[in-house]
């Protein structure tokens, strides 16, 4: 892990090395709303360093900075571009995951010329308000002390979204957002307020109005399976179908029998080929 100031925030980052013949593309992952750096261990594997991918933690999260306040998609973009100067990244893959899907949208309107391609995981459209529902698990732990990690893990595991879904990468993924507490018990790294700021700005966001501005290619991956029930999906068809519409070039892929957790964290071999496929072309 690096330390990585940008726009006045310290950011924790992890490089895989690209070291493919000819040099691949830089990729950026960038994660959704409680998540951190590590839910791209699955794609840097996809990636078997073809491709340089840089992956870090948002503010607010993992073992970045945490602000009082400055939770925004315009906030994330300054630390974004910061962090492209910061490696000497001319023009970025952004590989944007649920809420990194937003950021990256919103970065490829605003900074055209810092952006080569945009993969936009089941994220990049506007909030609808029953998403929120789906999204009371993850949000649900913030802020809440559990008497050790195995316990938080046994809450995570009997979570419906991963029943037979559980794997290597999903414990990973939990396990770097533990932080102990004194007395022994552990919580998440992710601040809770800062969550609830981004989620009140996101709220007011109005993404749709970008997608026709966006002139890169872009790939967009929409995961069908719900988090809480069958059908309670955070993009549903008609919705991808009218953002790739909206965006010129854009392809989409709907990754069949993935949910908004596992089309990044389930190692899916329709996601792996189509972005392996996606950063060939």
């Amino acid at each position: 892990m690096e330390r990585v100031t940008a726009n006045e925030v310290t950011l924790a980052v992890r490089v895989w090395p690209g070291g493919g013949r000819p040099p691949g593309r830089t990729v950026v992952g960038i994660h959704g709303l409680t998540a951190n750096h590590t839910c791209w261990q699955p794609m840097a594997e996809a990636l078997a360093g073809a491709h340089r991918l840089i992956a870090y933690d948002l503010r607010g999260r993992g073992d970045s900075d945490k602000p009082a306040t400055g939770y925004s998609l315009a906030h994330h973009g300054a630390d974004l571009l910061g962090l492209l100067d910061h490696f000497g990244v001319s023009r970025a893959v952004l590989m944007g995951h649920s809420l990194g899907a937003s950021i990256a949208v919103r970065f490829a309107v605003h900074h055209p010329d810092r952006v080569e391609r945009l993969i936009l995981l089941d994220g990049g459209l506007d909030v609808r308000a029953e998403v929120l529902d789906s999204l009371a698990p993850a949000l649900a732990r913030l802020g809440v002390e559990f008497p050790s990690r195995e316990a938080f893990l046994e809450r995570m595991r009997a979570l419906p979204m991963f029943a037979g879904r559980w794997n290597d990468h999903l414990e990973r993924y939990f396990v770097y957002d533990l932080a102990p507490v004194p007395g022994g018990g552990v919580r998440s790294k992710a601040v809770r307020a800062a969550v609830e700021e981004e989620v009140a700005s996101l709220q007011r966001a109005r993404l749709w109005v970008w997608h026709h501005r966006i002139r890169v290619p872009t790939l967009l991956l929409r995961a069908p399976e719900g988090l809480l029930r069958e059908d309670d999906c955070l993009m549903t068809q008609e919705e991808a179908e009218a953002m790739a519409a909206a965006i010129p070039g854009c392809r989409l892929v709907v990754a069949e029998g993935t949910n908004h957790y596992t089309v990044l964290l389930g190692d899916d071999p329709v996601v792996r080929r189509e972005v392996r496929a996606f950063l060939a072309g």
